[in-house]
C-alpha cells in the first residue's frame, strides 16, 4: 500500500511540482503569486530548507519545469514573461513577444533551450541559450494550447478546446496536429514515456491516451467519467507504479475524484487515493529520482505518495 507524506503549505494554491537533480521540490503557488523550493527532501535528505521567492503584485506562476541541476523555468501567465529561478530567487525573466498570449505550458530541453505555450494566441515559444526569444503557430484556431513535453528535439503539446495533440519534429519544424477520436475530449496534460510515445490526459472525456510518432492514437477510458485527469508525467523507471508490479508507465492526476493514477504501458490503471491527506484539487505532480510522487494540491499541501 502506497503511504502519503503531507507537507502543508499555507496560502497560494499549488499547482505545477518539478524536482530538480540537486533533490529540491519546486512548486507554483498559482493564487499566492510566488514559487516555493523545498530544498534536498526528493533527495532523501531529513532536513529540508524552505524559500519561498515572489514574483510581484498580479502575477500567477503556472507551469514549472525543471532548467538544469538546481534551476526551473516558470510561466507568468499574466505577466506574459517567463522567469529563471534557482536556489537563491530570480535569474532571469524574459518577455514573451506577444502581449496577452497568457503563457502556460513549459518545457527545458537538453540543449539548455526552453519552449513554452501561449493559450490565449495560439503559438508555441522558445527561449534560446542566449536569451532570444521565438514565437511560432501552433496551427490551431482558438484552440487553448495548454501543455508541453519533449523528446530529444522534438516537441508534443495539446490543444485543449481543439481536441488536438500536437507534433514538432526537430523543434523549428511546422506542427502537425492529430484530431483525437473522441470529441471534446479536452486533452491537457501530456508527456514522453519510455516507449516513445507521448500519453496525454483527457479531462473531459475521462480517460488517458497514447500517441505514437506515426500519430496512432489508442484512448484507455478510466473507471470513473468524471474523474478529471490533469497532468501526467512518465517515470521513467522510478518507481513501480501504485501497486506491487504496476510495471513502468505514467503517474498522472484525478482532479475530480482526489486521487492519484498510475497507467502502465500496456494501458493497466492503478490508483491511490489521495482524500486521507485532508486536501484536494491535485493538478501538478513530479517524480523523484527515489520513485516517490510529489503531487500539487490547491487545497494547500504538496503530498508526498510513496509507492508500495
Amino acid at each position: 500500500m502506497s503511504s502519503l507524506v503531507v507537507h502543508e503549505v499555507a496560502g497560494g494554491g499549488p499547482y505545477g511540482v518539478a524536482v530538480t537533480e540537486d533533490g529540491a521540490v519546486w512548486a507554483t503557488l498559482v493564487h499566492g503569486s510566488a514559487v516555493l523550493r523545498v530544498g534536498g527532501v526528493a533527495g532523501g535528505s531529513t532536513v529540508s530548507t524552505v524559500s519561498r521567492f515572489p514574483l510581484g503584485e498580479g502575477s500567477q506562476p503556472s507551469q514549472v519545469a525543471a532548467a538544469g541541476s538546481d534551476s526551473v523555468w516558470v510561466t507568468d501567465t499574466t505577466g506574459d514573461r517567463l522567469v529563471l529561478l534557482g536556489p537563491a530567487g530570480e535569474l532571469r525573466s524574459v518577455a514573451v513577444p506577444s502581449v496577452g498570449s497568457e503563457p502556460y505550458g513549459v518545457v527545458s530541453l537538453d540543449d539548455g533551450s526552453a519552449w513554452f505555450t501561449g493559450m490565449a494566441n495560439d503559438t508555441l515559444g522558445r527561449i534560446g541559450i542566449l536569451g532570444g526569444v521565438a514565437e511560432f503557430a501552433a496551427g490551431t484556431d482558438d484552440g487553448l494550447v495548454s501543455m508541453i513535453a519533449a523528446s530529444g528535439e522534438s516537441l508534443w503539446f495539446t490543444a485543449n478546446r481543439a481536441g488536438v495533440v500536437g507534433y514538432v519534429r526537430g523543434g523549428d519544424s511546422a506542427p502537425v496536429l492529430h484530431q483525437l477520436p473522441t470529441p471534446d475530449a479536452g486533452p491537457v496534460g501530456i508527456t514522453v514515456a519510455d516507449d516513445g510515445a507521448a500519453w496525454f490526459c483527457e479531462i473531459l472525456a475521462g480517460a488517458v491516451g497514447r500517441i505514437d510518432r506515426a500519430g496512432r492514437i489508442t484512448e484507455f477510458a478510466l473507471p470513473e467519467p468524471g474523474s478529471k485527469p490533469h497532468a501526467i508525467v512518465a517515470d521513467h523507471g522510478a518507481g513501480a507504479g501504485a501497486g506491487a508490479g504496476a510495471g513502468a508507465g505514467c503517474w498522472f492526476t484525478l482532479w475530480g475524484s482526489n486521487q492519484l493514477g498510475h497507467v502502465t504501458l500496456t494501458g493497466e490503471f492503478s490508483f491511490v487515493d489521495l482524500a486521507p491527506s485532508g486536501h484536494s484539487e491535485p493538478h501538478g505532480l513530479a517524480v523523484a529520482p527515489s520513485g516517490a510522487v510529489w503531487v500539487a494540491m490547491e487545497s494547500g499541501a504538496l503530498v508526498e505518495v510513496i509507492p508500495g
